[in-house]
């Protein structure tokens, strides 16, 4: 009984060092990052420089240059809709769909101006606006009034499809702040969405041409969405396809198309593939660093690749053991031969969200940050955990880091342009439901106002961890992956490689049923293809294709949805300034 009761005395000890000291892994004459980082200073883009393009483009009037106007950039680029701001009503009249945005009233806009656009509007342009306060422009759009409010919480489309392609969420009672809205009292407009109240959110009316009401302030919506600062919007955090900013983005894209006479779109696939299926890998146990092997074999044997995000535990704390060391050096070398191996942080903490920032000069083996228990650590920085993983994974393992997942998807303010401080391209830290959307897009720098940092956020779709498991879920995931490759959209699979059976057949059943109809890939390989689409200038007048393409760009479909003849060009193996003939 005593030597017993000694025993368990004896475990419980082990186990309460284990969890409670900072032992270390110490690699021999390894240390660093050398070089110190620091933060970018915050640029605030302008209208001005957005305001370039031709005619056939899509023109955005900005009434109000401190509104979220930068939310429809970010969007437009997305879903490859060619488009120009500028504050000039002359030079969006020049254009045959106009957006004022956020709104007309004679406090935004002259008379002359506000005139102007009823014009264009009568001699058949299209006009949309999300706000009518006080312009004088009620029979024009055909609405005898406008209410606002901060209790609706969804706009309902009435055009058929798919529920999840008629559901627009844009607030919650979870939310940060409940987002404000307007509905409209028709007359002669035409409703095409109501709220969840019943209420018109979306009405359009044809006089000459077509002038359109939204409700709700897409910019806005945007902004808080690509932010970060949407969760709670959809019914269901991941594992389903709930595309609610996509479906406003879409119909403004097809207004557009119906608007313009010789409308243009840039491709958010790569050429001759219906979407796009990104393979991603969290290894962040000791269990799953050897499985992580047979994961990477049995996709190069499937004639794909993948990311794998590697957390670089070289601390022993409440989480785990120490991992990384020289065995799994070893290891990743082998993983990472036609993989990708990303940054997965080095403590994996769910409080790395409420990490300060740090001093910038943290380097391997002095930064030693400690997770305490489920929701603490301490000794932790942002600037540590992105500096010193990626130092240690190109330094030990040969590995070039561009992208970077936090655990647990925690997701601080300063990352945006952390990451981009310490040279990463690419970053997954949103579900593409929270982000409300099925597509990439550049990320702001503190995840609000109008500054771009060179990072592209890949949301994630598919997860290994939620009820029910995963191989029970295979169905479900493929319909999830046919809704995406309906809109050309693109998915990231998220798995945690802690066991190599029921989970790496789930994979492999995946890449075969899907390989025919999406690019299947690493983060990095479709994020530089993502990267270098994303920056193109593309402008088309009459026949002739102006490109301007800062980075290679292979395998992008230009679509002329209206040309009878030729009804696409492939881009491919483009850089720099080049002019291509349409017949």
């Amino acid at each position: 009984m005593v030597l017993a009761a000694l025993a368990c005395l004896a475990a419980a000890w082990s186990l309460w060092v284990r969890k409670s000291s900072p032992a270390i892994f110490e690699f021999e004459n390894v240390s660093g990052p050398e070089e110190a980082s620091s933060l970018p200073q915050p640029v605030a883009m302008r209208v001005s420089d957005y305001d370039r393009g031709g005619p056939n483009r899509l023109a955005v009037l900005v009434t109000d240059p401190e509104s979220d106007w930068m939310g429809l950039v970010r969007g437009f680029k997305s879903h490859g809709i060619p488009a120009t701001f500028t504050t000039s009503p002359n030079t969006a009249l020049r254009h045959q769909v106009v957006i004022a945005y956020p709104g007309i009233s004679g406090r935004l806009v002259s008379q002359a101006g506000i005139r102007a656009l009823a014009d264009h509007v009568r001699t058949g342009g299209t006009l949309l606006t999300m706000d009518l306060a006080g312009g004088g422009l009620e029979e024009l759009f055909g609405i005898e009034r406008q209410l606002p409010s901060r209790e609706r919480t969804a706009v309902r489309w009435l055009a058929p499809g798919d529920r999840q392609d008629r559901l627009t969420p844009f607030s919650s009672a979870q939310a940060e702040v409940k987002i404000g809205s307007l509905s409209f009292v028709p007359t002669t407009a035409q409703t095409l969405a109501r709220y969840d109240d019943g209420s018109a959110a979306v009405v359009c009316r044809q006089v000459g041409g077509t002038a359109c009401l939204l409700g709700v302030d897409l910019g806005s919506m945007a902004q808080r969405a690509m932010n970060g600062r949407a969760e709670g919007y959809s019914p269901e955090f991941v594992n389903n396809y709930e595309p609610g900013m996509d479906v406003v983005f879409r119909w403004i894209r097809d207004l557009y198309v119906q608007g313009e006479d010789d409308p243009y779109l840039i491709g958010t696939a790569p050429a001759g593939h219906r979407g796009s299926l990104i393979l991603t890998h969290d290894v962040d146990a000791s269990k799953a660093v050897a499985n992580s092997q047979r994961y990477a074999e049995a996709i190069r044997k499937a004639g794909s690749s993948a990311t794998f995000f590697m957390q670089t535990k070289y601390v022993r704390d409440w989480n785990d053991d120490i991992f990384f060391n020289s065995a799994t050096v070893s290891t990743l070398k082998s993983v990472a031969q036609n993989m990708e191996l990303a940054s997965h942080t080095v403590a994996h903490s769910r409080a790395f969200k409420a990490f300060p920032i740090g001093s910038g000069d943290e380097r391997y083996p002095d930064y030693r940050p400690f997770v305490r228990d489920r929701t603490s650590a301490s000794g932790g920085s942002i600037f540590g955990e992105l500096r010193v993983s990626k130092f240690l994974l190109e330094r030990l393992v040969g590995a070039k880091v561009r992208s970077f997942r936090p655990g647990h998807l925690s997701y601080p303010e300063n990352l945006p342009e952390a990451l981009a401080a310490t040279g990463y391209r690419y970053s997954s830290d949103l579900t593409a439901n929270s982000a409300q959307t099925h597509l990439p897009f550049q990320l702001s720098y503190g995840r609000s106002g109008r500054g771009l940092v060179p990072v592209w956020e890949f949301p994630v779709t598919i997860e290994d961890e939620k009820a029910p498991a995963l191989v029970q879920r295979f169905g479900a995931t493929v319909d999830v992956l046919d809704r995406i490759a309906a809109h050309e959209s693109v998915a990231v699979l998220m798995i945690h490689p802690d066991q190599a059976g029921p989970k790496l057949q789930f994979e492999e059943r995946l890449i075969a049923r899907m390989k025919d109809k999406l690019w299947i890939g690493s983060l990095e390989a479709f994020g530089d293809w993502w990267s270098a689409r994303d920056r193109l200038e593309i402008d088309y007048e009459g026949s002739t294709l102006k490109i301007q393409a800062p980075a290679r760009v292979d395998e992008v479909t230009i679509r002329f949805p209206k040309r009878r003849t030729q009804r696409f060009v492939v881009l491919d193996g483009l850089r720099g300034s080049r002019q291509m003939s349409v017949q």
